[in-house]
């Protein structure tokens, strides 16, 4: 038997609702994608996927369930899931022995979630609460978890969250900044996107692969994956070297990535950063949002000019 992978903790957050969107053109700002309703209407997302690729293109976020009054009923063609929670595990170290580890797991004990991606730390699941308690479980039991590790389960208190609003408001959504702070922006070339089309038989099929691989050198630079149906995972990867197994379809692309603080706590950061893009023609693949981190991924050549796009409203240390 494979060893277990070491990873530091679990992170929980509950009641949200998912909303999602689809059928809509990035490039077009008349279109008031969902992303642009949640800027307008000062919601925050503490999760967020874009995805342009194939035919099905939506865009889906993750808001608290006690906002979606706020959610104008005419925003769009948007659905709604409700009771979902968000789990996260951390550090990935982007192994794609960690990968394989989960997909092996997930696929074996078909267990169902709405999205997953990463961030430049966690990887993280949209997931049904009700099964919040086995996903907790089935990452327990197969990961090297500390001994002392209890999943931190993050709680909105609202006389505290009033609190903070008032003294530091900073730290919340009650402000947007003419220049957001960043740690940073990242631009990485020479990536190939790579989307995998997978039962629960095959996900497992296909962690074993990655597990197995030897160059433990071999990482990704950022995966998501969605469920497009009751038992079809379509995982999109994207790396500088293909893991060897048969992709349904491939494509070169750059990743262009950047956190900040307080990233998750605040509305607008991901609208306007798009909306950047969509002034200068830049078209994008997909977007990922977790935690503090977003990431794009750019059809090749396309990077700098959006790196050189985001500067108008993003600066870094």
């Amino acid at each position: 038997m494979m060893d277990q992978i070491k990873i530091n903790g679990i992170r929980l957050n509950k009641n949200f609702i998912q909303i999602t969107q689809g059928e809509f053109d990035v490039r077009d700002q008349t279109g008031y994608p969902l992303y642009q309703t949640m800027e307008t209407h000062r919601l925050n997302m503490v999760f967020m996927v874009l995805n342009t690729v194939g035919s099905l293109p939506f865009v889906s976020g993750s808001i608290p369930s006690k906002h979606f009054k706020k959610m104008p009923r005419q925003a769009g063609d948007w659905t709604s899931h409700p009771n979902v929670c968000t789990v996260s595990i951390y550090p990935h170290h982007y192994r794609l022995q960690l990968l394989g580890g989960l997909l092996s797991f997930l696929g074996g004990q078909k267990m169902s979630f709405q999205h997953m991606v990463s961030s430049n730390a966690m990887i993280t699941f949209v997931v049904d609460q009700h099964h919040c308690d086995g996903f907790v479980e089935m990452i327990s039991s197969n990961f090297d978890l500390p001994e002392s590790h209890v999943p931190f389960e993050q709680e909105e208190n609202d006389e505290l969250t009033q609190f903070l609003k008032k003294k530091y408001p900073e730290t919340r959504a009650t402000y947007v900044e003419e220049k957001i702070k960043t740690y940073g922006v990242t631009l990485v070339s020479d990536l190939t996107l790579e989307m995998y089309p997978l039962s629960f038989d095959q996900a497992v099929a296909f962690g074993k692969h990655l597990q197995s691989l030897e160059d433990k050198a071999d990482t990704f630079s950022h995966v998501s994956a969605h469920m497009m149906y009751p038992e079809q995972i379509h995982l999109f990867l994207v790396t500088a070297k293909s893991p060897g197994m048969p992709a349904r379809q491939a494509c070169p692309v750059e990743l262009l990535s950047f956190h900040g603080p307080h990233f998750g706590d605040r509305h607008s950061i991901i609208s306007r950063a798009l909306n950047c893009l969509v002034q200068k023609s830049i078209p994008v693949l997909q977007t990922g949002c977790t935690g503090a981190s977003i990431s794009m991924v750019l059809p090749r050549g396309k990077g700098a000019a959006a790196k050189q796009a985001l500067m108008d409203v993003f600066e870094g240390p």
